[in-house]
């Protein structure tokens, strides 16, 4: 089929509104560092309004500043990953407190272990 012809063909599906995590918002964000075990290396919080896709491209800039290399990243994901030697780390923009887990899901169901109760 001519190529010209196959993009002027309408979609059968409905164009779908895409997830932006830096679009700018008036909810509170939080910039993250995260070694490679998830752990919070360093954390703050950035005031409503921050352009968060300026955020993130500055810390790239200084992690490569720094002796850092970039490994994968994308706006869709809000997040990097950056490579020093045998260091890794995650660079990213949160929608949540780190300080405060959140739970997912049916995480009030997780099993823990029954207490020794007083009558043992």
């Amino acid at each position: 089929m001519d190529r010209r012809v196959v993009g002027s063909l309408p979609s059968g599906m409905a164009r779908r509104n895409v997830f932006d995590p830096l679009e700018p918002t008036q909810e509170l964000r939080w910039y993250v560092v995260r070694d490679r075990l998830g752990r919070v290396l360093e954390a703050r919080q950035l005031p409503p309004g921050t352009d968060l896709k300026r955020i993130l491209l500055a810390a790239m800039l200084e992690r490569i500043d720094n002796g850092w290399g970039l490994g994968e990243f994308g706006s869709r994901g809000g997040s990097c990953f950056c490579v020093k030697g045998t260091e890794r780390c995650q660079v990213a923009i949160e929608a949540a407190d780190p300080g405060r887990p959140v739970r997912y899901g049916a995480a009030h169901l997780t099993w823990s272990p029954q207490q020794p109760s007083d009558e043992e």
